[in-house]
């Protein structure tokens, strides 16, 4: 059976999203996640685990403007609520599983200052599994050591402004990743 690359899902995505559309063809993208997933050396093909520090794009379409990145591994991690801004995601799991929370405001909506939210869902997405979070949806993440997830955007996320929840707080705030430091 011929392996499913980095390029071939690239190539399907963006016919996906030239027939359908990035909203009508998240599903379809998701499933082809899990496709990719199915390859068993996804990560030696892919990473220089030498050089490895938590992340790496291993490809990314410039029509689409699609990324495919891995994530997580030695050590585990957890995210606060928050979204993508204008992109859309889909998370899969390569090893472990990674523990999902989707979340409904309860309030205006507005962009920072107060925020009420309610969780709508957690689940856990096991290793070969994939799931996707539209423009806008609110979801967080935790993942434990030894994890790897491959993470799809649609959209260039780390140079966008998106929305973190602090639940302490009971605010949003704006998050300018293009700002980040290193």
């Amino acid at each position: 059976m011929k392996s499913y690359t980095v390029d071939d899902f690239l190539g399907d995505a963006r016919r996906i999203v030239r027939e359908h559309g990035v909203r009508d063809g998240l599903e379809s993208i998701r499933k082809n996640t899990e496709r990719l997933l199915g390859q068993p050396d996804l990560l030696e093909t892919y990473v220089n685990m030498d050089e490895y520090k938590g992340h790496t794009v291993i490809g990314q379409d410039p029509e689409t403007d699609i990324y495919v990145i891995v994530h997580g591994g030695r050590k585990g991690g957890t995210s606060p609520p928050h979204d993508h801004g204008p992109c859309s995601v889909i998370y899969g799991n390569f090893t472990g599983h990674t523990l999902m929370r989707r979340w409904n405001r309860l309030d205006d909506g507005g962009s920072e200052g107060p925020a009420s939210l309610k969780m709508a869902r957690e689940y856990t997405v096991g290793a070969g599994e994939a799931t996707a979070f539209a423009e806008g949806d609110i979801h967080s993440i935790d993942y434990p050591d030894g994890a790897f997830f491959v993470r799809v955007t649609v959209g260039d996320v780390e140079n966008q402004k998106t929305r973190r929840f602090d639940l302490e707080r009971g605010i949003v705030e704006i998050d300018d990743r293009a700002a980040r430091p290193g």
